[in-house]
C-alpha cells in the first residue's frame, strides 16, 4: 500500500508551507528577531497547516541545540509534547502537564494543544498562570478551528496567528506538483474544487486516486443544483441533492453551496472564479447580489443546524427547502 500522500508529503519547513505565505513571514521574523511570544495561538479552518507549522516552530526554536536540531526525526519527543485537548479537557490534565514542565528539560520545550477550545474554563483558568510566566524555554502553541470559543483571557497572553483556507490556484498547483512528484495523472482541478481550501482534505481525495478508486467530479451537479435554488425550482433541488446525497454528507453539500454562492457573488464584479467555465463565452457574469446574500446567510444558519440534530437527512433537505422557496 503506497504512503499517505498527507504524510509523504507533510512540509518540513516554512517554505514547504502551502498558501500561508503571510503568517509564515511574520513567523519567521518573529523567529529571526526573537520576538515570537511564548504562548501562540494559531487559528483557521481544518487542513491548512496549523498542526504542521507548529511542529516547524518547535524545529527552529531548538536550533541552538544541534543535538536535537540535527537529529529532529528521532529526537523531537524530548522537547515536542502534543496534546489533544479534546481527550483531555480537564483541571486534573492541565494540572499533570504544568507539573511536567516544571522541570529543565535539554533543549526548548515545545506544547501543542489541539483543538484547544474543547478545554473546560476551569482547565483553562489553571493554565492561564503558566501562559502568563512559563518556566525558561518552554512554548505553549494552542491550534483551534473555534477561536471564538476561547475566553478572551486565554486570546489576551497569546500571540495570534490567522490560517486561512488555500486558493483555489494554489491548490491546483500544489497539487498537480504532488502526482507529478507520484508518477500519476489525476484531475487535480476536481480534487482542489472538492477540498474547499483544505490542503489534507484535497490530499484525501488524490489518495483515492491512487488507490485504484474513481473520485467522481460532481461540480456539473452543484452547478445544477445552484441555478434549480436561484431559480427557485424546489423540486429539481431535491432530486438533485438526493442525487449528490449518494458522494457527499449532508454538511459538505451545505459547505460546497456557501463557496458557490460566494463564487457567484464576487463574478459580479469581474473576479474570475472556478464557476466561470460553466457559462460558456461570458467575461463578465451578472447576478443578484441581494438575492446571493439571502442565499448565502441561509446557508450559514443552516450549516449551525446540524449540530442542534443528528438527522443531517432532514436538516439538508428541510435547508434545500428554505432556500429554494
Amino acid at each position: 500500500m503506497s504512503e499517505v500522500l498527507a504524510l509523504k508529503y507533510r512540509p518540513q519547513s516554512f517554505e514547504e508551507v502551502v498558501g500561508q505565505n503571510q503568517t509564515v513571514e511574520s513567523l519567521r521574523a518573529a523567529l529571526d528577531n526573537g520576538t515570537l511570544g511564548h504562548a501562540l495561538l494559531l487559528c483557521g479552518t481544518r487542513g491548512t497547516g496549523k498542526t504542521t507549522t507548529a511542529r516547524i516552530i518547535a524545529k527552529e526554536l531548538n536550533q541552538s541545540f544541534p543535538e536535537i536540531y540535527e537529529n529532529w526525526e528521532k529526537r523531537h519527543h524530548l522537547v515536542l509534547t502534543e496534546i489533544d485537548a479534546a481527550s483531555n479537557t480537564g483541571v486534573d490534565n492541565v494540572r499533570e502537564l504544568i507539573e511536567s514542565i516544571r522541570y529543565a528539560t535539554q533543549g526548548h520545550r515545545v506544547v501543542v494543544l489541539d483543538e484547544a477550545h474543547m478545554l473546560s474554563k476551569n482547565a483553562f483558568n489553571a493554565l492561564l498562570k503558566t501562559l502568563e510566566e512559563p518556566p525558561p524555554r518552554v512554548t505553549f502553541i494552542l491550534l483551534t478551528t473555534e477561536p471564538h470559543k476561547l475566553l478572551d483571557t486565554v486570546k489576551s497572553r497569546c500571540q495570534i496567528y490567522e490560517f486561512h483556507e488555500v486558493e483555489q490556484q494554489t491548490l491546483e498547483a500544489y497539487y498537480e506538483h504532488i502526482m507529478e512528484l507520484e508518477g500519476v495523472k489525476a484531475d487535480v482541478k476536481a480534487a482542489a474544487l472538492k477540498a474547499n481550501g483544505s490542503v489534507r482534505d484535497g490530499l484525501s481525495i488524490l489518495q483515492k486516486v491512487l488507490s485504484g478508486e474513481q473520485e467522481a467530479d460532481n461540480s456539473k451537479q452543484y452547478f445544477e443544483l445552484v441555478g434549480a435554488i436561484y431559480s427557485q425550482d424546489v423540486a429539481t433541488a431535491l432530486q438533485l441533492t438526493s442525487e449528490l446525497r449518494k458522494a457527499e454528507e449532508a454538511r459538505v453539500i451545505i459547505q460546497t453551496l456557501e463557496k458557490w454562492f460566494y463564487w457567484a457573488s464576487v463574478e459580479n464584479f469581474g473576479q474570475k472564479t472556478p464557476i466561470r467555465e460553466f457559462f460558456d463565452g461570458d467575461n463578465r457574469l451578472e447576478f443578484d447580489l441581494a438575492h446571493l446574500q439571502r442565499l448565502f446567510d441561509r446557508c450559514l444558519d443552516i450549516e449551525r443546524n446540524f449540530t442542534a440534530t443528528p438527522n443531517a437527512k432532514i436538516v439538508l433537505e428541510m435547508g434545500i427547502l428554505k432556500l429554494s422557496l
